[in-house]
C-alpha cells in the first residue's frame, strides 16, 4: 500500500494537537483499557455462580475465560492492526469498544456454554484494537523524550487491572446482590450488565472527541512500508531479537493470566473466602503492587539504556523472569499468609512484562509497524495466554492431584515449568538488542 493510499484511508487526521487535547486522549484511553480488563475479567472471578447456573464444568470454564479470546485473536487481530496502521484510528476504538461492551451486556442472557463463547469472542473482537491502537496514537501525540510518561500511564493498567478488576468486580456484584429479587435477574447476570453498559456510552465521546493526530515519519523506513510484505520482510531481518522478544510475552502469560484468572476460585475454594472477599483481597495486594513496579520497571530500563544503550527494555525482563514464576509457585503451594506475600511479589515482577515490550516496540518499531508489532504480541499471548493457560493448568492439576484438588497445584507446576523457558527467551532477546535499528 503506498503512502497516497493510505492518506486516503485516513479521516481527517488532524495537525499537532494541544497538550490538553493529547493528555485527554490519553486519559480516555487509559479509563477503555480499564473498563476492558473488567469486562474481560469479570467472567472469572464470577466462575463459581456462573458454572453452577449453566452447568460448566472447569473444562469448559476454561475454554470460556481464555478460548474466545485465543480464537478471535488469531484469525482477527492482525487485520484489526493493519486497519489501526492504515485508517481512522479514532473510528476503529470507537467501534470496538462498543462491539466489547455490548458482547458483556448480552452476556448476562446467555443460556449455556456455546452461547456464551460466542459473546466472550465479540468481547475480544473489540478488545483486539484498542491496545494497538493506544501504541500508535501515543507514538504521534508526543515526542520521544515526552511519550514515557504517557505511554507508562496507559500501559499500567495491564497489570493493576488484571487483578484490580476483581475488587471492581466486587463491588458490581456486591450490587448486583443487593437489588436482584427487585429485577428479577440472578446477581452474575446484573453484574455482566453494570460491567458492560459504560464503554458504550465512552465509545460515543471516544468516537467523537478524542485526538487523531498526524502520523509521524519512520526514520529508518518510508512511508511506503504499511504492506505485510514490509512488515514481515523487518520482522524476518531481525527475528534474533523479535522472535524471543515476542514469545517470551507469551510464555509469562502462558502461567502469568492462569493464575490470575484462576485465583479468584482458588481462593474460594481453598482458602474458603467468599466471592467479593476473593476479589478485594486481591485488589488490595495486586493494585498497589503492580502500580509500583510499572512505574519502577520504565526507570530501571532507562537507567541500563544509559549505560548499556538498546538493552534497558530486555534486561528488564530478563530480571522478572527470574523472579515471577518462582513468587507464584511459591505462594500457591504454601497458603495462607504467604500465598499472599508471594502473589504480591509475583505481580510486582510480572508488571514488566505489561509495560516493557509496548515501550521495546515503540523504540524498535518503525512508526507504520508498531500497532502490528502490538498485535503480534497479543497474538502471542492469546494463544499461549488465554487459549492454552487456564485450560492446561486444570488438565496439569488433574493429571497430578486429581479433578478435586488439583487446581492450585496445576497453577504451581505451570509457572515452575515455564520459567527456564522465559528466563532463556529474555537471554537471546539481551543478546541481540544492541544490534537492533533504534527507530526514535
Amino acid at each position: 500500500m503506498t503512502s497516497d493510499a493510505v492518506s486516503a484511508g485516513e479521516i481527517k487526521a488532524e495537525g499537532k494537537p494541544t497538550r490538553f487535547r493529547a493528555w485527554y486522549t490519553v486519559v480516555l484511553l487509559t479509563i477503555l483499557f480499564i473498563l476492558s480488563f473488567i469486562d474481560r475479567s469479570i467472567l472469572a472471578l464470577m466462575a463459581e455462580p456462573v458454572g453452577q447456573a449453566l452447568g460448566l464444568a472447569d473444562r469448559q470454564l476454561a475454554l470460556l475465560l481464555g478460548f474466545g479470546f485465543a480464537i478471535v485473536y488469531s484469525i482477527c487481530g492482525l487485520p484489526l492492526a493493519q486497519l489501526v496502521d492504515t485508517r481512522n484510528r479514532r473510528a476503529v476504538v470507537g467501534i470496538g469498544v462498543a462491539i466489547w461492551s455490548l458482547g458483556t451486556v448480552l452476556s448476562a442472557f446467555a443460556g449455556g456454554f456455546w452461547s456464551l463463547l460466542v459473546l466472550r469472542c465479540g468481547v475480544a473482537l473489540g478488545e483486539a484494537v484498542l491496545t494497538p491502537a493506544a501504541v500508535s496514537l501515543i507514538a504521534d501525540l508526543f515526542t520521544k523524550e515526552k511519550r514515557s510518561f504517557p505511554m507508562s500511564v496507559y500501559l499500567s493498567v495491564a497489570s493493576f487491572m488484571s487483578i484490580g478488576s476483581y475488587t471492581v468486580g466486587a463491588m458490581a456484584y456486591d450490587l448486583a446482590a443487593g437489588i436482584s429479587e427487585v429485577s428479577g435477574l440472578e446477581p452474575w447476570q446484573l453484574t455482566f450488565i453494570f460491567v458492560g453498559l459504560p464503554g458504550i456510552f465512552l465509545s460515543v465521546i471516544f468516537a467523537f472527541t478524542a485526538a487523531n493526530p498526524a502520523r509521524g515519519e519512520s526514520l529508518a523506513i518510508g512511508r511506503d512500508d504499511t504492506s505485510w510484505a514490509a512488515f514481515l520482510g523487518y520482522i524476518r531481518k531481525r527475528a534474533l531479537f523479535f522472535v524471543p522478544l515476542l514469545t517470551a510475552g507469551g510464555v509469562y502469560t502462558f502461567y502469568g493470566l492462569a493464575v490470575v484468572t484462576w485465583l479468584p476460585t482458588l481462593l474460594v475454594r481453598e482458602e474458603g473466602l467468599s466471592l467479593s472477599n476473593a476479589g478485594y483481597l486481591l485488589g488490595w495486594i495486586g493494585v498497589p503492587t503492580a502500580l509500583a513496579g510499572n512505574f519502577i520497571w520504565p526507570q530501571i530500563a532507562m537507567a541500563i539504556d544509559r549505560r548499556w544503550p538498546k538493552r534497558g527494555a530486555v534486561t528488564v525482563l530478563m530480571i522478572a523472569a527470574f523472579v515471577a514464576g518462582p513468587a507464584f509457585a511459591v505462594g500457591i503451594l504454601t497458603g495462607g499468609t504467604v500465598l499472599y506475600f508471594c502473589l504480591g511479589l509475583g505481580i510486582l515482577s510480572g508488571s514488566a512484562f505489561a509495560v516493557m515490550p509496548p515501550i521495546a516496540y515503540q523504540q524498535f518499531g518503525p512508526i507504520r509497524m508498531r500497532a502490528r508489532l502490538t498485535a503480534v504480541n497479543l497474538l502471542v499471548i492469546a494463544i499461549l495466554g488465554y487459549g492454552l493457560g487456564p485450560l492446561i493448568a486444570v488438565e496439569l492439576g488433574t493429571v497430578i492431584a486429581g479433578a478435586e484438588h488439583g487446581l492450585g497445584k496445576g497453577l504451581a507446576w505451570l509457572a515452575i515449568l515455564a520459567t527456564p523457558v522465559l528466563v532463556l527467551l529474555t537471554f537471546l532477546a539481551t543478546r541481540q538488542s544492541a544490534l537492533v535499528d533504534d527507530q526514535d
